[in-house]
């Protein structure tokens, strides 16, 4: 008992003299992002600075160079990207990049439409649009199939285009970025889109035609590398996710967009 009791207080002594060290140290947690993620770090900064950590964010163009710039150590943690993309990143960039507990929220993916209120209207050769990295475009196959679009391979983990077996109505399904889903939905039939990225565009996020069901075990939060899951200023900054004020702030901005985990326990990974 007194052995494990002294192994405790050993370890929390450690924990906070390497918040100690960061803090006093003059060097700063750097937060990377996109213009997006931008409102995240804007809830969360005053919060991360009362615990202690002097932080500043920096501006990336996509989610990608966002996730190699903490790949190579130019920034500390990364914000706005689910964890499942994460880790398909990693696999395939030979990164050891992961997400800090506690999560942080989760968002969604819709199939949204300007011409049709139904995807039963969309018309024969109509064009949709899907995201072309692999997590969420299987995500986005999956929604079409959902509404019989299409049918897709049943034993393909991340279906593409490839493996779509049945397209009844000869749907041009065209791949893109998936920040570009949303800008092409004038000129589209459909677009599969993500929750953040259309209300980003000032468009209603629960006017969707239909969505996913699997987004609530993609949680959101702060990426670090693998090394930095247990550093105290990585589980600090994630954990400003859980404070109200935070949830507030963000909502405010994107209404309808995003849904708080309370325990990690919601996630079945």
């Amino acid at each position: 008992m007194r052995k494990s009791y002294l192994a405790l207080v050993l370890g929390l002594a450690v924990a906070l003299m390497g918040t100690a060290a960061f803090a006093k140290s003059g060097m700063v947690v750097k937060i990377g992002g996109t213009s997006i993620s931008h409102v995240f770090y804007e809830a969360i900064e005053s919060k991360f600075r009362a615990k202690g950590y002097d932080c500043e964010f920096i501006m990336f163009d996509s989610n990608p160079v966002v996730l190699e710039a903490c790949a190579s150590g130019a920034v500390d943690i990364a914000i706005g990207q689910h964890k499942k993309y994460v880790r398909i990143f990693s696999k395939n960039n030979n990164t050891n990049l992961d997400m800090v507990k506690p999560y942080g929220m989760y968002t969604g993916i819709g199939l949204y439409s300007k011409r049709y209120k139904t995807s039963a209207e969309f018309p024969e050769g109509a064009r949709i649009a899907v995201m072309n990295d692999a997590m969420n475009e299987n995500i986005a196959l999956r929604i079409l199939e959902k509404e019989r679009l299409i049918e897709v391979a049943k034993d393909v983990q991340l279906a593409t285009t490839a493996d779509i077996l049945s397209n009844p109505k000869k749907l041009k399904i065209i791949e893109m970025d998936q920040a570009q889903t949303v800008t092409t939905l004038d000129d589209m039939a459909g677009a599969c889109i993500f929750f953040t990225h259309m209300s980003a565009a000032k468009g209603d996020p629960s006017s969707y035609i239909a969505r996913d069901d699997v987004m609530v075990n993609i949680p959101m939060g702060a990426i670090t590398k693998a090394e930095n899951l247990s550093a105290g200023w990585a589980i600090a900054f994630a954990e400003c996710f859980r404070d109200p004020t935070v949830q507030k702030q963000i909502s405010s901005v994107f209404p309808g967009v995003f849904e708080f985990y309370v325990s990690d326990e919601q996630v079945k990974e």
